[in-house]
């Protein structure tokens, strides 16, 4: 009977579950939460494959010694990003509230990431044997492995440190899930320690990952079903959030309201299928145009609604200018009817006015509505 050593079948168990986990992110892949979800899975995912090859490698170095150099080198050079993305991920779901401090944190986060990146890429090309190396096809620790190691360590702790220190600025309503994150992953180093032949690290973080993804990832009241964008909701309660952010702080934002013209002639002439498909394809369009600093939503129907921070008119209307473009491109691709483009009404909101969410929205839905009749009079 062939016994299977321990580390293989929980890496082996640890990256299925990664996979599912990424098959099933899909439906809020879209948002900026969703996206740095998606990247933590990826990247762990990423570093336990490497990790499996290098041990491989390790343990066949007459045959498949190339395999423990690519996999240790992956390892070396990117498992400080993991504990990045989960900063990023955990910042997400935080208000502005201690913003200048948190930004200071994720800096030391970044700095500690890149500087690893840039050391360990130096250390492999001129082979100076800092952090790792091989002879005669053995494995050895380098003089500063230990160092890194320790840093490494500290950096994990940090992250439970953070969420801890910054958990009053974490929306309620998420806060417990979003803590399991940080605190598995400390978990699973901690355990690293005592059980070096696991990979227990990568594992605490898939675990954390795994909750979240039951807790909110699967789950979220915010999310559209259709598009992957916030909903109505998630679009309303972003509007509030940024109008008071406006007040107190004096940065102010921008907003566009989007239709999309003709949208029933795609329904009538190629089904609703087809109708559905141009939703996901305009929030992708919109998703890639506008990026990370906007929060994009579907309004409703064929109706889409996008809050832009720190961007000015003239920022958004070149952007708009693009989304035109974009949208025409995806006309023929798609072979809609003609007639079929975007209608849009946009405003920057100015701390001073004093206007409610509520008004503000009006202002550029009637904006978005005014140059939908001048679309339709040209036609």
């Amino acid at each position: 009977m062939v016994e299977v050593a321990s580390w293989i079948t929980l890496n082996f168990f640890t990256s299925f579950l990664l996979v599912l986990l990424l098959i099933f992110q899909n439906k809020s892949s879209r948002l900026q939460k969703g996206r740095k979800y998606s990247a933590i899975l990826k990247c762990t995912l990423v570093l336990l494959l490497s990790e499996s090859i290098g041990r491989i490698g390790e343990t066949y170095p007459n045959d498949f010694l190339i395999f423990a150099q690519i996999g240790y080198f992956i390892i070396f050079l990117l498992d400080p990003a993991d504990i990045l993305f989960a900063v990023y991920y955990m910042d997400c779901w935080m208000d502005d509230g201690n913003k200048k401090l948190r930004t200071t944190f994720r800096i030391a986060f970044e700095i500690f990431a890149v500087t690893n990146f840039v050391l360990v890429f130096l250390a492999t090309v001129f082979k100076t044997k800092w952090f790792y190396y091989f002879e005669d096809g053995v494995y050895y620790r380098g003089e500063f492995f230990y160092p890194r190691a320790i840093l490494l360590m500290i950096f994990i702790c940090l992250l439970v440190v953070y969420a801890i220190a910054f958990r009053n600025n974490i929306m309620s309503e998420y806060k417990q899930a979003v803590l399991f994150l940080p605190a598995f992953a400390f978990i699973g180093s901690v355990l690293q320690v005592f059980l070096a032949e696991l990979d227990t690290t990568y594992a605490g973080i898939s675990l954390g990952c795994l909750i979240l993804f039951f807790f909110y990832q699967s789950r979220d009241v915010n999310v559209d079903y259709l598009s992957g964008l916030l909903n109505r909701r998630g679009l309303d309660i972003k509007m509030q959030d940024m109008v008071k952010n406006a007040a107190s702080t004096g940065r102010d934002f921008t907003a566009v309201m989007i239709d999309i013209d003709n949208f029933k002639e795609i329904n009538d002439s190629l089904g609703h299928d087809a109708g559905d498909k141009a939703i996901k394809v305009v929030a992708d369009i919109l998703v890639d145009i506008f990026g990370e600093n906007a929060y994009i939503g579907r309004f409703g129907g064929d109706e889409f609604c996008i809050v832009v921070e720190e961007a000015s008119k003239y920022e958004v209307s070149k952007k708009i200018d693009i989304l035109h473009t974009h949208v025409a491109k995806a006309s023929r691709k798609h072979g809609w009817p003609s007639g079929v483009d975007v209608s849009c009404g946009f405003e920057e909101y100015y701390h001073a006015s004093g206007m409610s969410a509520k008004e503000f929205q009006q202002i550029i839905d009637r904006l978005m509505y005014n140059e939908k009749q001048r679309h339709h009079a040209s036609l």
